[in-house]
């Protein structure tokens, strides 16, 4: 299966308000749903020193960010291209994370975010965070006939409509494992990055979780 170059629906920036709300509560309870939030807990509990800060790219509304910061009592920000929300409980900067410059924490995540980027973009993005974070966790899909096939039998019809197709485009949009490993290699080559990746039963996720000392 080639890697597709499409944008998804809720990439729109001309979706109504209320829509983008719907679809990013309903992301949201997906990512619960998957194990996908329990994952990036515990890579974050799992942390050889203690963590104050967490930075979350491309963190939409900060549903994942008030988790954490209900559940581990840190310090949460996000940084998103969409305008934060009125009235969310968590700061959200707009900003492009591969290239603006990034508040510092402890511990940035990319949850789902990579598969909407280009290889020479992850890079930059990789290297980015570099020089504010001393830890980097990406979750992300994995290009796979299988996790295709499970998303479109046992999750798509009970979605809203928008992430019922975003999601059948966000497989197909995302990377090999392979692929991503050689992608990071690349951003990391040269520093004292110590890189962890794991691949998720049935490819339904990948997370490579990046450290620098």
């Amino acid at each position: 299966m080639d890697r597709a170059d499409v944008t998804e629906l809720l990439e729109d920036p001309s979706l109504p308000e209320d829509v983008v709300a719907k679809a990013y509560s309903d992301l949201a309870r997906t990512q619960r749903f998957l194990g996908n939030s329990a994952a990036v807990f515990r890579c974050l509990r799992k942390s050889p020193v203690p963590i104050r800060s967490v930075l979350d790219l491309g963190c939409g509304q900060g549903a994942l960010l008030e988790q954490i910061r209900d559940q581990l009592g840190v310090d949460v920000i996000g940084v998103d291209l969409r305008p934060a929300p009125s009235g969310g409980s968590v700061p959200i900067l707009t900003a492009n994370a591969a290239v603006d410059p990034l508040p510092s924490a402890d511990v940035a995540l990319a949850v789902c975010l990579v598969h909407h980027l280009g290889e020479a973009d992850v890079i930059q993005l990789i290297r980015n965070v570099s020089r504010s974070c001393r830890r980097l966790i990406m979750l992300d899909l994995v290009r796979h006939w299988m996790p295709l096939a499970l998303f479109r039998v046992f999750m798509s019809p009970f979605l809203h409509p928008i992430n019922a197709a975003d999601g059948i485009t966000s497989i197909k949009r995302s990377f090999t494992p392979s692929e991503l490993r050689e992608i990071v290699n690349e951003a990391v080559g040269g520093s004292n990055a110590c890189i962890e990746h794991k691949v998720a039963p049935f490819y339904i996720r990948q997370v490579i979780d990046i450290s620098w000392s």
